[in-house]
């Protein structure tokens, strides 16, 4: 038979209630994984900004330029807040200097904070392009008024004349006739269209959403013999650019003006017509005539509203 010491029972006694105790108490403890170092990159807050819309300068868009953040409180100055990386926000106080803060914290708690003043500005209205019309006074014929090509049309755009109106582009009566253009009933166009009908064209870019005004004079020889509709002179203005007549005989037309009074032949009515510009600034001056008698045109300017 063996015996086991007093020693012998003695440690494993002192083991028992050691394992027993240890067991017994709550305690936790939260070892670093393998492999882990230290956090020594602290987050670094930062921030730029930008009135990024061009209809609303109240609009600002923030951008986040913090580095090792991963969370983010903005105070933008008026009471508002925001927990967005890149938020947008409205001033609807309109101008002023709001003071904007950012915190940026990371995923161990330790957080940065910049705050910068920022000044909220109504930017000044740009002049309206004020776009020239080229030999508006058809001085010299033909040019400039013609379009690219015309599918089962005509690119000759007017018959040129020596009987335009006696006031000259600058608006004085020089007693005289001047140069212009010429429709007849074998180049209208409308209800009287065909392969010999004539469009002058002019494409310009404006302002977008202003105001413009068109303005031009005509003659038509007389009444007698009128065209279906009436006898007549059409200027339009066109939504966009185009290089093909039959294309822009198709768009859609922002203004109208129809000239129809017929007070005989160098007897001119200036007309303007006043319409909205688009929104891509594109637009384009398309001119025909619907008549019976000799038609002319002269004097076409295009200019924003005062």
């Amino acid at each position: 038979m063996k015996f086991i010491s007093y020693k012998t029972v003695g440690l494993l006694s002192m083991l028992f209630m050691f394992s027993v105790g240890f067991n017994s108490c709550d305690f936790e403890y939260e070892l670093p994984e393998s492999g882990s170092i230290a956090d020594e990159t602290l987050p670094k807050a930062g921030f730029s900004f930008s009135q990024s819309d061009p209809e609303d300068f109240k609009i600002v868009s923030f951008s986040n330029e913090s580095a090792s953040a991963t969370t983010f409180a903005w105070d933008f100055g008026t009471g508002d807040t925001s927990t967005d990386a890149n938020p947008t926000y409205t001033y609807e106080g309109g101008e002023g200097v709001y003071t904007v803060t950012l915190s940026s914290s990371d995923a161990n708690g330790e957080s940065s904070n910049v705050t910068k003043d920022i000044e909220i500005i109504q930017p000044e209205e740009p002049d309206a392009i004020d776009p020239t019309v080229l030999n508006g006074d058809f001085s010299n014929g033909q040019d400039e008024w013609g379009i690219s090509n015309f599918t089962d049309g005509t690119t000759s755009p007017f018959n040129s004349s020596s009987d335009g109106s006696p006031i000259d582009y600058d608006g004085n009566d020089t007693g005289a006739k001047t140069a212009g253009a010429k429709w007849t009933m074998s180049t209208s166009a409308g209800p009287l269209l065909s392969d010999n009908s004539r469009f002058a064209y002019q494409q310009f870019t404006v302002s977008s959403n202003i105001t413009y005004i068109v303005e031009w004079e005509y003659a038509i020889k007389n009444d007698v013999d009128d065209a279906p509709g009436g006898d007549r002179l059409v200027l339009q203005i066109l939504d966009g650019h185009f290089e093909d007549g039959k294309d822009a005989l198709a768009a859609e037309v922002l203004s109208e003006t129809v000239g129809d009074i017929a007070l005989g032949k160098g007897n001119f009515t200036q007309v303007k017509t006043e319409f909205t510009s688009n929104l891509t600034g594109q637009i384009s001056i398309w001119l025909y005539g619907v008549t019976a008698e000799d038609a002319y045109a002269d004097n076409i300017k295009l200019y924003p509203k005062e």
